[in-house]
């Protein structure tokens, strides 16, 4: 093992000084047998998520490498950085834990035991990908022998300060190592998150912690979903933030980092558990928030108690947000919020209507499209209620279906253009910014009636040649006209009609 002290900025230190960085070239054996605090995952760090793709794909990397013959070089995992916690008697693991994790259910696999010092331990949703891992791992631990795990060799950055060891995560990270900018967000916010005791704020963390985790294990709300925080962030909150007049790109990690994590606001000096409110529209009193440790909020003002239901925070959209607390209650509330009307079980009929206007017509449109559907509809979700929810939902699809009528091929610019080129708009605000600035649904909708009929989109000759169910388009057609109950007709030159008459015929 080779091992020497670093300074935070690079160069050996001289005896005498301070030793804050370690950093060592350990095999797998001796991370978890050179020191006597156990190896442990701290209350923020995410779960184990790995599935059997990853576990699969180490096992026979591993059985490959065992098979090589003559003198071949250690089998090299990456870097591990650990933070040596004195206080709580552990070293905890900032970046590495997917890898160790895997290794140790490897570890239990070929020796029946786990490794010495070993104190991870995880949350039922974790045990369970655990448990799958193991079953994973069940025929290539026939074949693999125990000593592999003195092959498997990392490079072991041991700090003594949390602060140090996120500075290490967020360098390391953001100079190529492929983690979401949310895994990012999250770490930086979590330091924020203190209370007036440690152990409050303890109690703080561990609950942010455990909210964004099950933020995680959610059900994807678009089919083409990677994973529901990094597009919950990425297709949804920093385009409502940053699409505004005629801006409307498509924000990288970057851009997220540098909107969910540079501009955020420090919390009031003393109260990082408090957090300052703005005019929304289920905030019309309160000027702040308080969250205790047990869930619940508390708004300053009249000091009403909300529920511990995250969809009804008093956020708005495009508010500032704050560091720590601040930033894991806006994400917890916009994920609930864009749930309830995707996936939550729903005895509201408005939002049942808007379901079926989702999954008949929008789903029998492009990707795109029912990126741009959804954003707007939490927008306007967050800004109203459910009221009226049925009328705008129909109006939106009829304006983004004329882009599909208009076209065989809808790209990712066609769903740009949409938001930042509203035509005859004075103002130059683009539907978000109308959703945005609007105080009644009326206004949006009247809106979307007077700037996107597209009548003669509809009844064009090129789409009015379109066979039902022939094609995108055909495909598109037919959905509309199954969905309005029009059994004899071929044409949609009257949409915008069947949608005044189906809304008038309906009691809302």
């Amino acid at each position: 093992m080779e091992r020497s002290e670093i300074s935070p900025r690079g160069g050996e230190l001289q005896p005498g000084q301070p030793q804050p960085v370690e950093v060592a070239v350990q095999s797998f054996s001796q991370l978890f047998a050179s020191a006597p605090l156990p190896i442990a995952v701290d209350t923020y760090q995410r779960g184990f998520v790995w599935g059997d793709d990853k576990i699969l794909q180490l096992a026979d990397d591993l059985l490959q490498y065992q098979q090589l013959e003559g003198d071949k070089p250690p089998y090299y995992m990456g870097t591990v950085l650990v933070h040596r916690h004195a206080d709580k008697g552990k070293r905890f693991i900032i970046d590495g834990q997917q890898r160790l994790t895997a290794l140790c259910v490897l570890h239990q696999q070929l020796k029946g035991r786990l490794p010495e010092h070993c104190g991870l331990t995880y949350s039922p949703a974790s045990a369970a990908n655990i448990r799958k891992a193991a079953a994973a791992f069940h025929e290539s631990a026939k074949r693999l022998t125990e000593a592999i795990f003195e092959r498997i060799v990392f490079t072991v950055i041991t700090v003594e300060r949390v602060d140090l060891a996120f500075t290490f995560f967020d360098s390391q990270n953001n100079r190529g190592v492929p983690l979401h900018a949310t895994d990012l967000l999250k770490a930086y916010h979590l330091r924020a998150v203190v209370g007036a005791t440690p152990a409050q704020g303890l109690a703080l963390q561990t609950l942010c912690a455990r909210r964004w985790e099950n933020m995680q294990l959610g059900a994807p709300v678009l089919s083409h979903d990677q994973g529901f925080v990094a597009n919950l962030f990425a297709k949804f909150l920093w385009r409502a933030r940053y699409w505004t007049g005629g801006r409307a790109s498509y924000g990288g990690h970057d851009a997220l980092v540098t909107e969910f994590q540079s501009r955020t606001w420090e919390a009031a000096k003393g109260d990082a558990a408090t957090v300052t409110l703005y005019r929304s529209q289920n905030n019309r009193l309160g000027t702040a928030l308080t969250l205790a440790s047990d869930g619940r909020s508390e708004i300053h003002g009249g000091r009403v108690s909300l529920s511990t239901q995250a969809e009804d925070l008093p956020f708005a959209i495009r508010q500032p947000i704050q560091k720590g607390a601040g930033f894991f209650l806006y994400a917890a509330k916009y994920a609930a919020l864009l749930r309830r009307l995707v996936h939550e079980p729903t005895q509201s009929v408005q939002v049942q209507r808007f379901r079926e206007v989702y999954e008949q017509l929008l789903k029998a449109n492009s990707l795109f499209l029912q990126e741009v559907f959804l954003l707007a509809s939490l927008m306007y979700v967050d800004q109203f209620g459910e009221e009226k929810l049925w009328d705008f939902s129909l109006w939106l699809e009829h304006a983004l279906g004329a882009l599909r009528v208009s076209k065989q091929q809808v790209r990712y610019e066609t769903a740009q253009n949409f938001i930042k080129q509203d035509p005859d708009n004075p103002d130059n605000l683009n539907l978000l910014d109308v959703i945005a600035t609007s105080f009644r649904p009326e206004q949006v909708i009247s809106h979307l009636k007077v700037h996107h009929l597209h009548s003669a989109t509809y009844a064009s000759q090129a789409f009015e040649a379109i066979e039902v169910g022939k094609g995108v388009q055909g495909a598109y057609k037919q959905a509309v006209l199954a969905y309005y109950g029009q059994t004899t007709q071929t044409s949609l030159g009257s949409k915008d009609k069947w949608i005044t008459s189906k809304l008038e015929r309906v009691l809302p």
